[in-house]
């Protein structure tokens, strides 16, 4: 059989993603999980999104090997150990190398997570069968210890996502790179990139945001025109997830805290400029109010958009880097923030909260050691190099 993961839309703008048939239909007992389990306990829909895709998986598999869980649970067993290694090499793969016997590993870290979500899935399916089995039977006790076994033997056999590096964790663009982006928001030599005017404008508009902002992609594309005060050049980063009024069958969100942005009188004019102007001018646009839209159509424009925006930009010229994201642009942010809180002198404890307030987090939040690994990094090198330099000085001193 095949699966796909369907985003549904509720009348009340929920998004709930199901695992569904080829034919569209959802699935049993995939679907009980989620009204029962996942949906009951508050998690959102992208994390019911990878626990789905993680449960496609595990059917994809279970129909290889011809295997019926009901069927297995109804005759008092479970699953065996070659069984269960089947299952922890196919999270290992890329859904489509699932499907066609090929080899496309996933990462380490990755394919933990897919196998958690089995995991838990596999639980919650063996337990609702337990239930229907007198407690005080030979039978359920029986069952039971088959089912922890298996579950046991599944968790020993997940990968260790193991100690990232420092030097392959992501970081902030260097100064060549950020200069590379710098020109091309300006204008520069965009038009080899993008030939459609609208297309240009928004992007240039899109990378100045994403430079100036340090937003995160969900909160840049859930920016309504309603959202920026053009009087006192002020935009609010809301929280809006499962809103009915976002067409959007992927929602892009705001993961940390609402919050008011400052934008420069460049900033903020550019913007106006494109409001007024080509976003006007856009198909449906003036239908609604998000800020970024698709070229052509004038929807709001989608988390798939974006990304392919910055996959046109690396694919057009070699310079610019291929970790070029707008994640990446954010580690960025924090790296000039860094610098800028550095030269005026501002004391680590207030910068920390001003950084905090800034990117949405709580001021008690460590996150911001994450976005300052290039800075860090910098500031450690050149402290080595002044300790190296004072002790050949002295050196020299004591010949």
């Amino acid at each position: 059989m095949s699966y796909k993961v369907r985003q549904l839309i509720l009348d009340s703008g929920e998004r709930l993603p199901v695992l569904c048939s080829a034919t569209g239909m959802p699935i049993g007992n995939p679907l009980l999980y989620v009204l029962t389990e996942l949906r009951a306990r508050g998690r959102s829909s992208a994390t019911i999104r990878h626990a789905m895709e993680a449960v496609m998986v595990l059917c994809m598999t279970l129909d290889r090997q011809r295997i019926s869980l009901d069927d297995r649970l109804r005759r008092g067993t479970f699953l065996q150990l070659h069984e269960l290694d089947l299952i922890v090499r196919d999270a290992s793969q890329k859904i489509r190398a699932i499907a066609s016997d090929a080899i496309a590993p996933i990462g380490r870290a990755s394919a933990a997570s897919r196998l958690h979500y089995i995991l838990q899935y596999l639980r919650w399916h063996a337990s609702r069968h337990l239930l229907l089995i007198d407690i005080r039977t030979d039978e359920y006790l029986a069952l039971r210890d088959r089912i922890e076994r298996a579950c046991s033997s599944l968790k020993a056999r997940s990968p260790c996502a193991g100690v990232r590096s420092e030097i392959d964790q992501r970081q902030g663009l260097s100064e060549e790179h950020l200069n590379k982006v710098l020109l091309t928001a300006g204008g520069a030599n965009d038009q080899s990139i993008w030939t459609n005017e609208h297309a240009r404008t928004r992007n240039r508009l899109l990378l100045r945001w994403f430079l100036d902002l340090g937003v995160r992609r969900g909160e840049i594309l859930g920016v309504r025109t309603s959202d920026i005060d053009f009087q006192q050049n002020i935009v609010r980063i809301a929280r809006r997830a499962d809103s009915k009024h976002d067409p959007r069958a992927q929602q892009p969100l705001v993961k940390t805290k609402a919050r008011d942005l400052s934008l420069s009188d460049d900033l903020a004019e550019s913007t106006y400029d494109y409001v007024m102007g080509l976003r006007a001018k856009q198909g449906a646009a003036r239908r609604h109010d998000y800020l970024f839209v698709a070229s052509g159509s004038g929807r709001p424009l989608s988390l798939a958009g974006l990304s392919k925006i910055f996959t046109v930009m690396r694919a057009a010229d070699p310079n610019f880097p291929q970790e070029l994201t707008p994640h990446v642009l954010r580690h960025t942010w924090n790296d000039r923030f860094s610098l800028t809180m550095e030269k005026s002198g501002i004391n680590p404890e207030m910068e920390k909260k001003m950084r905090s307030m800034l990117m949405g987090w709580s001021p008690t939040s460590d996150t911001a050691a994450v976005y300052t690994r290039r800075h860090v990094r910098k500031k450690a090198s050149q402290a080595m190099k002044d300790m190296q330099k004072q002790l050949r000085i002295q050196g020299g001193k004591n010949e």
